[in-house]
């Protein structure tokens, strides 16, 4: 194993060599206009270097999941959600294979990886509907499980990198709560517009929403709630500034699950931390939160270019209509659409007809970035009428009713579920006729309509077993607040949902000394840095507000 490793990281020598090799061939493609023949190089000889070290692999892994988009096709072979599932479990499984001498492959981890994938499987056979729906179905469970096996043993040995990743995820969110905030001013999703390869995830679907760089602002609300806690938690300096802005980022999403989800969690943190507060703290708070509200009522919408062109503006604050399998477009009200995301593909090959499956060319409207007008309902509005919006609820409703009556069709439903990918089956045959986003919108529903009642067992099982082993503050906040939200969305193909989680199991094991105390020792001489880590006292090592 070492002898592949070497060969494949090689020399410095030999990689200036690679890398000037690399440089001429992309240089020739450019010269002779295959331009997506050079970035495919790049992207190749990124990926190399990537895969050549496990501490990239682990900081590559919350880039593509927090920072690439799913509601952006830019020509992958197959829909977004699976193609960088891929390429996140090449990431995962290559680092474990870079770290099986040193670290083994411990059965416990091996069955934490396999027991929904497992699940699936049996839900598949009981009730049969071919290989392929087996394989889409447990092809996401497989994945994320690997991600969380190699974000367990990263953490386990290098607890330093995981803080720094999560530090700078926290400063990473400071720009993207900017370029949200620019969102609900000039009432368009830079990017999205453009490349998005449905027009739901165009600001076509509700512009009052800001949506990050996530594309959906149910996903968004997600981030910004998880890097508000890990900011709050793991306290880097100026560690109040992405806290604001995260604060401010999550309501102007107006996903009202995220702020379920935030309370919550701050309810937790309280209660953990009650006897430490001071009126200092108090104070902080209330600056914090003064701050970010501020941040989203205020309306630079002055500072904008007008538009002076009647005719770009005409066309760019037109609705288009929605395409006949889609939900219909919301109004020009403030009023959002009640139900949750629109799920990303759940299946490659699926049927064009289906409205979560990307057209052969995006259905995105022809539209340029609209000046704000004077008549455009401001971010304090948009979040109130959020919360006394009923038709979410209704909505929501409406669903538990048909994924209950799914579920309760006979025994075998009920202890089994109906199998892979059977909730695309109905919304692809039968449909939620209500005008909203064809999706069950509940994870725990969709997961027992599925893989049935022992597959929502385990599903619940490995939320609890987290929280009750992982026992730094932060750990538990976040799967506190994911295990809230995701009771209002289907989380599984949205990647930067479910990093959540994944952020989640890494802060808890870089914090779980019983998990450190089992590393198995490397073969041969030991790094210098290592010896330097664990020099370091137990106490020192501690994430910032761990319980003691």
């Amino acid at each position: 194993m070492r002898v592949v490793v070497d060969t494949i990281k090689g020399g410095d020598r030999r990689a200036r060599y690679l890398g000037a090799g690399l440089v001429v061939l992309a240089a020739g493609f450019l010269l002779t206009g295959r331009w997506q023949l050079a970035l495919g190089v790049g992207v190749g000889a990124l990926l190399g270097w990537v895969l050549s070290e496990p501490v990239r692999i682990t900081w590559a892994v919350f880039v593509v999941a927090f920072a690439v988009p799913v509601t952006i096709d830019p020509g992958y072979p197959t829909n977004p959600s699976y193609t960088l599932l891929l390429v996140l479990f090449v990431l995962a499984a290559w680092g474990r294979v870079l770290r099986a001498e040193r670290d083994g492959w411990p059965p416990r981890a091996l069955a934490a990886v396999l027991v929904l994938p497992t699940c699936a499987v049996l839900a598949g056979l009981v009730h049969w509907h071919g290989a392929k729906p087996v394989v889409v179905g447990v092809a996401p469970l497989l994945c994320f499980g690997v991600l969380g096996w190699h974000l367990v043993e990263e953490a386990r040995h290098d607890r330093r990198t995981i803080l720094r990743i999560a530090e700078a995820l926290t400063w990473f969110s400071v720009a993207v709560a900017l370029f949200a905030k620019y969102q609900t001013v000039s009432r368009t999703w830079p990017i999205f517009d453009q490349f998005a390869y449905d027009w739901t995830y165009t600001s076509a679907f509700d512009a009052t929403r800001a949506v990050g760089i996530s594309g959906h602002p149910i996903i968004y609300g997600t981030f910004a709630m998880a890097m508000a806690l890990v900011a709050l938690t793991v306290r880097g300096r100026f560690w109040y500034v992405p806290v604001a802005a995260n604060l401010a980022g999550l309501v102007l999403s107006g996903t009202r699950s995220a702020w379920v989800g935030m309370i919550l969690a701050l309810g937790c943190w309280l209660f953990f931390q009650w006897r430490r507060a001071t009126w200092r703290g108090l104070g902080g708070a209330l600056a914090i939160a003064a701050v970010a509200g501020a941040l989203v009522a205020v309306d630079p919408s002055g500072l904008l270019p007008t538009a002076t062109d009647p005719t770009s503006t005409a066309q760019s604050t037109a609705t288009p209509a929605a395409p006949a399998s889609s939900p219909p477009a919301p109004a020009s009200s403030p009023t959002v659409p009640a139900s949750g995301p629109a799920a990303p593909p759940s299946s490659p090959t699926a049927p064009a007809s289906s409205p979560a499956v990307p057209a052969s060319s995006p259905a995105v409207p022809p539209s340029s970035p609209a000046a704000p007008t004077a008549g455009s309902p401001d971010s304090v509005d948009v979040a109130g009428s959020r919360i006394s919006d009923p038709a979410s609820a209704d909505a929501r409703f409406t669903r538990i009713s048909v994924v209950w009556a799914g579920i309760t069709h006979d025994w075998s439903t009920v202890v089994f579920g109906n199998g892979p990918e059977a909730n695309v089956r109905y919304l692809e045959n039968v449909g939620i006729g209500d005008g909203q986003a064809q999706v069950f919108d509940n994870t725990y529903l969709t997961f027992w309509y599925n893989f049935g009642l022992i597959g929502l067992a385990c599903l619940l099982a490995m939320l609890v077993l987290l929280y009750r082993h992982l026992r730094s503050l932060p750990a538990r906040l976040l799967l506190v607040a994911f295990a809230a939200q995701i009771f209002f969305f289907d989380v599984w193909l949205w990647l930067g949902a479910v990093a959540v989680l994944l952020l989640a199991v890494a802060l808890g094991a870089a914090d779980d000394r019983s998990l450190s105390a089992r590393t198995v020792p490397a073969p041969g001489p030991r790094r210098p840095e290592a010896a330097a880590d664990d020099a370091v006292a137990p106490d020192a090592r501690a994430l910032p507000g761990r319980r003691r």
